[in-house]
């Protein structure tokens, strides 16, 4: 068994976007985060479950559709805590100004991230702080400077591909780079050689923005480390078909195909998702070295790493551009999805330290399953959808050590909803496993404990609670299958500094809850 599941760990899913603080601008950062690890401890948890935040795309807000698989989403960087802004008097006295600060508030009040908003305001100012950082540092080859260079040299095997694919993103107005003029579309070396001379300020520019948001991350991550609070991040199953690695790593996506899900109880079509499809003969041919190289990053940021749709390493749902052809799974022989699943798996296991947890949600062939419990990888339980095969629900206590408990997904709508809108004989049903009474379901205010303490007691050595179900709020992260502002831009509605002002009684009893669970 792993290490870290020696011992039982209790946390919460609460997006970095949703961290909201009294000097953000208008979407949580990093200093953000640090803040929330105390408001964390007032509430007796010591493990932090984040979505993706490798950067999107302008205009995009999901984190699973990234144009990088490395670099990480500068509108993270909390832009006033960097000290190449404190040494530009000019720089300090316009983020100061009236009108800056106008702006500012506008962001930092609205109920909802403002994507578009944020990113302009951020990369603007952030252009002008790195113009100071190349003046008063690059060009006069300060020991600041050494430490850029060095942290460039570190991250050489993703950055130079990144930074140079962000530039031409740029040059070529967001046009997809399949239609970019053929040597640099091909990767030519000369014309990769001439970008590199012709544009070296700015491709340096998207190098100094991921040098800014890893020191500022390892900052936070060492502030966690002190409180002993761990951090759980997400591996989405694939990138954008616009980013670098597809760009740069072309041998081994397919973009002829795209991946999706097939027809089920919840669609008569399936879903396409718009993102290309592995080109497994490649990727296994060099082990699965892309995907090692990303845990391997990650590892640089987290504690454990989730492994979204687990089931798509098995067998992927792949739909033909041409559509002539019939989507279908890439693998039809079942020892050969359960063999290249396990191949995988053992592979990114020891690419680091970090132990995998496998997202097994939904049609889940049982091979997966007994796959993950010979690899000791922990699978999903998420409490409302375990069930005996006599249709009553799941006791907690008796899920596997080697698996994470959990009340709800960012795809799904939080307790509190599920409690409005499920149908009165399922209620009743999960009202008796959580409270033991055949009495008539209450209202959820007054379930809300029981629930709560019911999971807590789960056997799995992992338990997390949506931070949404923690406070029995009813705002959802995601819906999916729908497209607009309501997705992805949840924001918790009280700052990290006011927490215990506005929810010290709250946070006690949901301390008291978990003291006494892991009692």
């Amino acid at each position: 068994m792993h290490p870290f599941l020696e011992t039982k760990h209790t946390g919460t899913l609460f997006p970095l976007f949703s961290m909201r603080s009294k000097k953000d601008w208008g979407i949580g950062d990093t200093r953000a985060m640090t803040l929330w690890f105390d408001a964390m401890k007032a509430l007796n948890l010591n493990l932090l479950q984040v979505l993706p935040i490798n950067e999107m795309p302008p205009g995009v807000s999901c984190p699973y559709t990234a144009l990088s698989a490395f670099a990480l989403d500068p509108i993270y960087i909390a832009v006033d805590e960097l000290p190449e802004l404190k040494e530009s008097p000019a720089l300090m006295e316009e983020v100061n100004s009236r009108r800056f600060q106008a702006s500012l508030r506008q962001l930092r009040r609205s109920k909802t991230v403002m994507y578009n908003e944020v990113r302009e305001l951020k990369f603007t100012t952030l252009w002008k702080i790195y113009n100071n950082f190349h003046q008063n540092h690059i060009l006069k080859d300060s020991a600041r400077a050494g430490e850029f260079r060095a942290f460039c040299r570190s991250n050489a095997y993703w950055l130079e591909d990144y930074a140079a694919f962000r530039r031409l993103k740029d040059t070529h107005t967001w046009t997809s780079w399949t239609h970019w003029e053929a040597p640099l579309r091909d990767r030519e070396p000369g014309a990769l050689k001439e970008l590199h001379e012709r544009e070296e300020n700015e491709i340096l520019f998207f190098k100094y923005l991921q040098w800014a948001i890893h020191r500022q991350w390892t900052a936070a991550r060492a502030r966690a480390a002190e409180l002993d609070i761990k951090l759980l991040g997400d591996l989405p199953f694939m990138v954008n078909q616009e980013s670098a690695d597809v760009w740069s790593r072309q041998p081994e996506f397919d973009i002829s195909m795209e991946i999706g899900a097939p027809p089920d109880a919840f669609s008569d079509t399936g879903q396409r998702w718009g993102l290309p499809a592995y080109n497994w003969g490649a990727v296994e041919q060099n082990n699965f070295d892309w995907w090692r190289s990303k845990v391997k990053k990650a590892s640089e940021f987290y504690d454990l790493f989730r492994i979204d749709h687990m089931v798509g390493f098995f067998r992927t749902w792949v739909i033909p551009r041409d559509v002539s052809l019939k989507p279908d799974f890439d693998i039809k022989d079942e020892n050969g999805q359960r063999e290249r699943g396990k191949r995988f798996l053992e592979a990114v296991s020891g690419a680091s330290g970090m132990l995998p947890v496998a997202e097994d949600l939904g049609l889940i062939p049982p091979y997966v399953r007994e796959v993950l419990e010979e690899l000791q990888v922990p699978g999903y339980k998420v409490m409302r959808w375990e069930k005996n095969k006599d249709g009553n629900y799941t006791d907690p206590r008796t899920y596997s050590p080697v698996s994470l408990a959990t009340s709800s997904t960012h795809d799904n709508e939080p307790l509190a909803d599920w409690w409005d809108t499920v149908e009165p004989v399922e209620k009743k049903l999960f009202w008796r496993r959580i409270s033991g009474e055949e009495s008539h379901p209450p209202v959820f205010s007054r379930a809300r404990e029981k629930a709560i303490a019911s999971l807590l007691s789960a056997g799995s050595r992992i338990v997390i609670l949506p931070i949404q179900d923690i406070f029995g709020s009813k705002e959802r992260v995601n819906t999916p299958g729908t497209l607009g502002d309501h997705n992805w831009t949840y924001r918790f509605p009280t700052t990290a500094e006011n927490f215990l002002k506005k929810h010290a009684a709250a946070a006690e009893a949901f301390s008291a809850l978990v003291r006494e669970e892991r009692r």
